[in-house]
Order: C-alpha cells, then sequence, then structure tokens
C-alpha cells in the first residue's frame, strides 16, 4: 500500500500523460468517515496537501468527496506503468521528512472514520470505455458505478482484481450528476473535487 500521500491522494498522471489518456493503472484509497468528522477531515487533507507541496512530493493526484450516500474521501492516483509505480513509491519511501509529517496525520484521521480505509489498483479498460474519456484533474462533478458485466452508461471504465469494474464519469454540474447516477442503478455514487494536486513546475 502507497501510505499517505498516496492514501492523500490517488489520482493523476503527469499533464503530458493525463492530455493523452486516461491512466493505465488507478490507485483508488478511499477514507469512510463519519458523519460529523467531514469538516475536520478536509482541514487534515488540506495540511497534507501542504506537506507534499512543501516536503518534494513530486506526483499529481485528485481528491474527491461523496456528494450523495454516506460520507467518503476518495484519492485517486494514476500511472501509465506498474514501472511507474515503483518508481514513485521508491522515491515516497525515500522521503523520509514526508513519511513521517504524513504517518502523523494519518494518525490523527483515525477517529474520524466509521470503516478501516481501503486501497486498491485498477486497471484501465479501453475495450469497455465509451464516450469522452475521463482525464484525471478535469471535470468538477463525478458519477462513479461499481458493477459487473457491461458497462450501465457510457463511461471510463477500470477493471479489479477480483473482475469487477468501475465506471467514472464527468459532469460539470451536480443535477446532471444526480440525473446520470439515477439512471445507472443503486451502485452509482456522486461525488464532487475537492482538490486536484498539482506539484510546481508542472
Amino acid at each position: 500500500m502507497l501510505l499517505s500521500c498516496f492514501e492523500v491522494a490517488l489520482g493523476v498522471v503527469t499533464d503530458s500523460m493525463a492530455q493523452a489518456r486516461p491512466p493505465q493503472v488507478l490507485e483508488v484509497s478511499r477514507d469512510y468517515l463519519k458523519p460529523d468528522a467531514i469538516a475536520a477531515n478536509r482541514k487534515l487533507e488540506r495540511r497534507a496537501e501542504d506537506l507534499c507541496r512543501t516536503l518534494g512530493f513530486t506526483h499529481p493526484y485528485l481528491t474527491i468527496e461523496s456528494v450523495s450516500g454516506p460520507a467518503e474521501m476518495w484519492y485517486l492516483n494514476g500511472f501509465d506503468s506498474e514501472a511507474e509505480v515503483e518508481k514513485l513509491r521508491q522515491e515516497y519511501q525515500q522521503n523520509t521528512k514526508l513519511l513521517a509529517a504524513l504517518d502523523d496525520i494519518t494518525r490523527q484521521k483515525v477517529p474520524l472514520k466509521r470503516l478501516e480505509s481501503t486501497d486498491e489498483f485498477v486497471n484501465y479498460r479501453p475495450d469497455l470505455s465509451r464516450g469522452y474519456p475521463w482525464i484525471i484533474g478535469r471535470g468538477q462533478f463525478f458519477v462513479i458505478v461499481l458493477f459487473d458485466g457491461d458497462p450501465p452508461m457510457n463511461g471510463t471504465v477500470f477493471e479489479m482484481k477480483d473482475g469487477s469494474r468501475m465506471l467514472v464519469r464527468t459532469t460539470q454540474s451536480s443535477s446532471e450528476a444526480r440525473v446520470l447516477a439515477a439512471s445507472a442503478g443503486s451502485t452509482a455514487r456522486v461525488f464532487q473535487s475537492f482538490f486536484y494536486f498539482r506539484p510546481q513546475g508542472m
């Protein structure tokens, strides 16, 4: 598991890659929050963002939070290959100052959660994806659908290790996202962008 900036992060390739296509490998980390802990969690995420910026985290990432359903915050980190995942993992582990600072934030987040966080790597399925591709860092609102079999609507599809799938589609308004989610079935959720971290110089 890639800790902290990956728990506090996840979802992005470099801009040059992001302009070309969706991430080939996507890390999806999820915090399951208590309803009264949202404001406190946001504050900690902003602190983590500042630490990543000032202590040299070199990879962009996207943080989104739930609009519908239980309170959750997801951290999306995208990669072009497994080799890129390993390269960043090694760089992160060597940044001991950042690692220690973010470990402290992780400890502060424990009482804010109703369940243990989860972390998973999923793979892009271009053969199942339809419509305008999802590019990390773009879009204000998101419809995310967990499903088996065929996609319930157009979107960018990723496959998990157990064979289940996740579809991502962006919209510019909450109302549009809610309509799409309602049409996609009971596992569809609406999220909104919380922040998109971009290292200096990118």
